[in-house]
């Protein structure tokens, strides 16, 4: 159930704008020049009989994305991968090419014209680790102002800790998952029980919500960059980035791939 009850989709009010053609046209704005789709029909017709033609990022550009993603050209970076291979053995000079790698200045600026915006439907722990994104703008439903539709978050399995602190669970499971469950959904109907009745007795709703858990679930209209979404996925799709927190990257990153095929992987995959 849990997958279920996290919802991400694109927000009607506001359509995903920009391309990768948008990204590489940015980029080639200091140089006053401009590319072109390197186009090409795949010959399928709608039903009216319209040709369907798709646009496809010449070489030249693709190179260009890449080398904002990385922040090298593909020269430098092999030549910096031959630098510390040959050095790894010379501590210093490891550390200093490691440094000099870390202060390649980044180039991300063009791929912060395309524009999101997302509807997502999160318990509020899921919520309180996403909304600490810079430049990603967050507009949520609130409890000062609605006292109804109360929902909790109900996880499918209850997950061990990590060994690894840094990580917060593991795969494993932990043992009485029924019993678990059910302890913690009678704490959910007691909390929910003791808020209705706040409120009943005219208890201020920005004051009756402080009883009820971390569980209770959120919505929010979530707005930004590509490029910030980017870095968004990038951190929480990462093998110990909370699994709740991956479910919404997910999501999120699948609409960024719709829109920028080439650039979406290149910022959170990585230039391979």
């Amino acid at each position: 159930m849990s997958e279920d009850q996290i919802v991400v989709q694109l927000n009607p009010d506001v359509p995903p704008t920009g391309s990768d053609l948008g990204v590489v046209n940015a980029a080639r704005r200091s140089f006053g020049k401009r590319s072109e789709w390197d186009v090409f029909s795949k010959g399928e017709v709608y039903g009216d009989g319209t040709l369907v033609e798709y646009g496809q990022l010449k070489k030249k550009d693709k190179r260009l994305l890449e080398f904002l993603a990385r922040g090298m050209t593909a020269d430098d970076f092999e030549e910096f991968l031959l630098d510390t291979h040959d050095s790894f053995h010379l501590r210093e000079e490891y550390v200093n090419k490691l440094w000099q790698w870390r202060n390649t200045p980044t180039h991300d600026t063009p791929f912060n014209h395309g524009f999101f915006s997302f509807e997502v439907k999160a318990p509020i722990f899921v919520r309180a680790q996403l909304v600490k994104h810079e430049y990603l703008i967050l507009s949520e439903f609130s409890r000062r102002y609605i006292t109804d539709d109360v929902e909790f978050y109900e996880p499918d399995v209850w997950r061990k800790a990590a060994d690894n602190k840094k990580q917060g669970s593991s795969s494993d499971s932990v043992k009485g998952q029924e019993l678990w469950s059910s302890l913690v959904n009678q704490n959910n109907k007691d909390q929910l029980l003791l808020y209705t009745g706040l409120i009943k007795q005219g208890v201020a709703p920005e004051q009756a919500r402080m009883v009820l858990p971390q569980s209770l679930m959120t919505a929010w209209t979530w707005s930004g960059t590509l490029g910030a979404f980017a870095n968004m996925c990038k951190l929480r799709l990462h093998p110990e980035a909370q699994y709740e927190a991956r479910l919404v990257a997910q999501k999120v990153y699948e609409e960024l791939k719709k829109q920028f095929p080439v650039s979406a992987r290149l910022l959170v995959e990585g230039v391979v």
